[in-house]
């Protein structure tokens, strides 16, 4: 080479990268803007390609090769071509099907002279120069950048030229994976407002929930005290305290077991149970609260019906309690029932709840099943409500292998539909009925008052609240047991050492020393007796605690008086 032609050579480069030092810099102070959002950023961007590299359009598109599509979303035109966001093409019909499948920037000065002269796009879109790269999002191909032209360019596409390609698809990759984790930080954030403004709106309903059924306890228990009340008064005052504590325990139920069931903690049993008898308890509970609004109710039997299932007979019970409750408070008049039908090619048992009420929009029904949320404000200001039952239902739902949806339609009713698929052992088949006359009537567990003096035997209850100790020790005297108080875990054990107990009942938490350390002390020193822990969390972890320490059972508190009949039939039956 001689000397002239090196120092033109030199005197070339230097023009080239002085060229491309003026490109940077342009691309540079687009990016540097801070007063163009990401879109615009990207616009300017195509703009400036399509000035330098000399094309009519400048697009950013997203590719899809298992759906062959080519979708544009930023475009720059300057010309008629009608490219615009939104279009999907066929992606083996265009050139950015060779572009995401190339590992480097494609460039291609003059189609009809190249070896893509008979690619489909060369025809489709009437190409004739394009050149392109792939962008990347998070290590993955996500799509392409490309620069276009009806005609051949003027001068042919570089090496230079494929490098600001290149510079223009690293920049987009890396603004699409700011903007995407922008967008992820912005909906976290918006999700977090959100469940805190619904945690805030849930608190202050179940202040006022919690109020209502409390100013009723205040009020009658005054009432029922003063002197010039007849007993028919006080009876009546009575029955509206302990109507009002079973709303009150509701409302706390409710509360504890969707906590169980966010922890996980929730234990589901599966036992044999007659869904028909369960219909009829639910029936004979709902019944009275909907003839008392005016409602009719009834229970519609689709049959053939299975005789019996496997599942778990209180949380069924719990969420059709739910369920029927709901729709007599929002239904003003009308009907509600209850249908009952089973399809035996699924396997699938469905209890049907149908109303005429107030219905929901199809906005409401999107929140009706979350947490915290009711269908709108006015909902809880006007019924009152946690709004916890109908998200806690369906999780239970969930549990119980099946699912709880709902249709429903404003100002027409709603239908909610429990499905519980069954689950039976392989080759067995389940038991039909085909009318509630072959339903066997189960006799209940205990009766509904207490047998006085039916058992007898000696039990040490550890409690240490003194209004707990008055009326377990009340309930238990009149079954017929001999009862002897300890106020703390140190005196149980004393006592249990030196006198022989037939039961013993220890709540888990006193002072000086909890009933889980007595028990451990007494297990520690060959007690052999049966111990029943009494505890107002029965979540799985203290029910592991007490297991481990030696408990035998458990009994949860409030007490209920039937259930403790039942646990200590249990026990003295046994001694």
């Amino acid at each position: 080479m001689s000397k002239a032609a090196k120092q033109q050579e030199n005197v070339d480069l230097e023009e080239l990268l002085v060229e491309q030092a003026k490109r940077i810099r342009a691309l540079h102070a687009i990016i540097s803007r801070p007063d163009l959002s990401f879109e615009q950023q990207i616009d300017e961007t195509l703009r400036l390609g399509c000035e330098l590299l000399g094309t009519e359009v400048g697009k950013v598109g997203r590719q899809d090769p298992v759906n062959n599509t080519s979708e544009f979303l930023n475009t720059i035109v300057r010309s008629d071509l009608p490219a615009r966001r939104g279009i999907v093409l066929p992606l083996d019909k265009t050139f950015c099907q060779v572009t995401f499948d190339a590992q480097e920037a494609i460039a291609i000065s003059h189609v009809s002279e190249s070896e893509y002269k008979d690619h489909p796009a060369a025809q489709f879109l009437g190409m004739q120069s394009y050149i392109g790269c792939s962008i990347n999002v998070h290590g993955k191909k996500f799509g392409t950048v490309n620069f276009s032209n009806r005609t051949p360019v003027k001068m042919g596409f570089t090496e230079a030229d494929k490098d600001l390609v290149n510079l223009i698809g690293s920049w987009i990759s890396v603004m699409m994976e700011r903007q995407l984790e922008a967008n992820e930080l912005k909906r976290a954030k918006e999700a977090a407002v959100a469940a805190n403004q619904a945690k805030s709106t849930f608190l202050a309903n179940m202040s006022h929930e919690i109020r209502t059924p409390l100013t009723s306890i205040i009020g009658f228990t005054e009432a029922a005290l003063e002197e010039d009340q007849t007993v028919e008064e006080r009876i009546a005052a009575l029955r509206t305290i302990r109507q009002s504590s079973d709303h009150l325990l509701n409302l706390i139920n409710d509360v504890l077991d969707f906590s169980k069931v966010e922890a996980g903690e929730l234990d589901i049993s599966n036992e044999p149970m007659s869904p028909l008898q369960l219909v009829a308890e639910v029936e004979s509970i709902i019944g009275a609260h909907a003839h008392k609004k005016g409602l009719q109710f009834g229970v519609d039997y689709a049959f053939p019906l299975p005789e019996a299932i496997n599942s778990d007979t209180l949380r069924l019970k719990q969420i059709l309690l739910n369920l029927c409750g709901n729709a007599i408070k929002f239904t003003g008049s009308g009907t509600v029932r209850i249908r009952l039908q089973y399809d035996g090619g699924q396997d699938v048992l469905r209890f049907i709840i149908q109303d005429t009420g107030i219905g929901m929009t199809p906005e409401q029904i999107q929140n009706v099943f979350k947490p915290f949320k009711q269908a709108d404000a006015s909902i809880s200001r006007r019924f009152g409500g946690t709004g916890l039952g109908l998200s806690l239902s369906k999780r239970l739902a969930h549990l119980l292998n099946g699912d709880l949806e709902v249709d429903s339609e404003h100002g027409a009713g709603s239908t909610f539909i429990l499905s519980i698929r069954l689950v039976r052992p392989e080759g067995t088949s389940v038991s039909l009925i085909d009318s509630l006359a072959d339903v066997k009537t189960r006799e209940r567990d205990v009766q509904s008052q207490i047998p006085v003096g039916k058992l007898s035997g000696h039990i040490l209850l550890a409690e240490d609240n003194q209004l707990i100790q008055q009326f377990v020790q009340k309930l238990l005297e009149k079954m017929g047991a001999t009862v002897t108080l300890a106020a703390n875990g140190k005196i149980a054990v004393e006592l249990a050492r030196n006198k022989h107990f037939n039961l013993i009942y220890m709540d888990m938490q006193m002072p000086e020393m909890s009933g889980v350390d007595a028990v451990e002390t007494l297990r520690e020193n060959n007690y052999t007796g049966p111990i029943v822990m009494l505890t107002a969390n029965v979540t799985m972890e203290d029910r592991a605690r007490c297991k481990e320490a030696g408990g035998d059972d458990f009994l949860a508190k409030p007490i209920d008086r039937q259930q403790l009949y039942k646990v200590t039939e249990k026990y003295l039956n046994n001694f």
